[in-house]
């Protein structure tokens, strides 16, 4: 996973917010871990807000490389 950006996780984790200007990339990865412990990378634009479904984290948003 690229470098991470610097970014505010809600005290559950499900919702992480950023501030997109840190990154010229048009979309960010989510390394998301799941209920079962598992963690899976999502591509999201880079709006500077994502959120995942009940029972997921979001551990890390770095820039996808383009």
């Amino acid at each position: 996973m690229a470098e991470p950006i610097p970014a505010r996780l809600s005290d559950e984790g499900r919702t992480a917010t950023w501030n997109p200007a840190l990154t010229r990339a048009a979309h960010v990865l989510l390394r998301v871990r799941r209920e079962d412990g598992s963690v899976e990378e999502r591509r999201s634009m880079n709006s500077g807000r994502a959120k995942v479904r009940d029972g997921e984290c979001i551990e890390q948003v770095a820039a996808a490389e383009e």
